[in-house]
């Protein structure tokens, strides 16, 4: 009889798991997006920029944009090779969660580093370097079927996962 008390606990954890990461991603997109919002409100607000910054800014910004981008999904990647090693589903869970966690705060210093070359210099184009970064971040929102292809799941333990993932 003790079966469906741990099948209960499981189907807890795993929905628990899948809440927890929902609820990150949202935060770090708000985050992105409320700064943004800011970031617009000041320029409207505020005086001109310098324009002095606009031409170093424009090579550098993007570069070290991209080179975040490029560390958050290495490290991703090395972080979810060694979880994947993990005898038990849930250590498999809380390596992937960590990883995950890495991945967006790397995406939204992308982003921020963006938004702050757009206070310094109110140009546009880090707008846009912004907005796409924000999209390729909301590419990455947690899912059931991301989780088991990103971890390369057996079937079993795939299965495992959609049952108690199921309300």
């Amino acid at each position: 009889m003790s079966s469906p008390s741990i099948n209960e606990a499981a189907r807890k954890q795993i929905r628990q798991f899948f809440t927890q990461l929902t609820l990150l991603f949202i935060a770090f997109l708000a985050g992105i997006l409320l700064f943004m919002v800011s970031v617009l409100i000041m320029a409207a607000m505020g005086d001109p920029a310098s324009q002095g910054l606009d031409t170093v800014l424009l090579i550098s910004a993007p570069l070290s944009s991209m080179g975040l981008l490029l560390i958050a999904h290495r490290l991703f990647l090395g972080r979810i090779k060694r979880a994947q090693g993990a005898e038990k589903l849930f250590e498999k869970m809380d390596s992937y969660r960590s990883a995950t966690m890495l991945r967006f705060m790397l995406l939204d210093g992308a982003a921020f580093v963006q938004l702050g070359a757009f206070i310094l210099t109110e140009n546009r184009i880090f707008l846009a370097v912004a907005l796409v970064v924000a999209t390729l971040f909301m590419l990455y929102r947690p899912t059931l079927e991301r989780f088991i292809k990103d971890m390369t799941l057996s079937d079993v333990e795939a299965k495992v996962m959609r049952d108690h993932a199921v309300k």
